[in-house]
C-alpha cells in the first residue's frame, strides 16, 4: 500500500492548521494532552491522514473539557472566597 499523496488529502493544510493551533491553544492553558495530540496529528498528516484527522478532532475536545474545567474551578474559588468573606463580614 503506498502512502497517500499531498493531492489525495484535500484538506491537509486546514488540518496542519488546525493542530498547531491545538498546539499552542493546549499549551497556552496549560493542558498539554491537546498539545500531544496535536503533535501526533501533525506527525501522522502525511501517512495517516484519517488518524491525523481523529487525534486532531479528540484533542480539540480534550481542550474544551479542560477550558471548561478551568472556568468552573475559578467560579468555584470565586464563590467559595466571596461566601467566606462574606460571612466573615456579616458576622462582625
Amino acid at each position: 500500500m503506498t502512502p497517500p499523496t499531498l493531492q489525495s488529502v484535500p484538506d491537509r493544510q486546514k488540518l496542519q492548521t488546525h493542530a498547531i493551533l491545538l498546539i499552542v491553544f493546549g499549551a497556552l492553558c496549560g493542558s498539554m494532552i491537546p498539545s500531544i495530540f496535536g503533535i501526533i496529528a501533525l506527525v501522522q498528516l502525511d501517512t495517516n491522514p484519517d488518524s491525523a484527522r481523529t487525534m486532531n478532532k479528540v484533542g480539540w475536545i480534550i481542550l474544551w473539557v479542560c477550558i471548561g474545567l478551568i472556568v468552573l474551578a475559578i467560579l468555584a474559588y470565586v464563590l467559595l472566597l466571596g461566601g467566606i468573606f462574606g460571612a466573615a463580614i456579616l458576622s462582625s
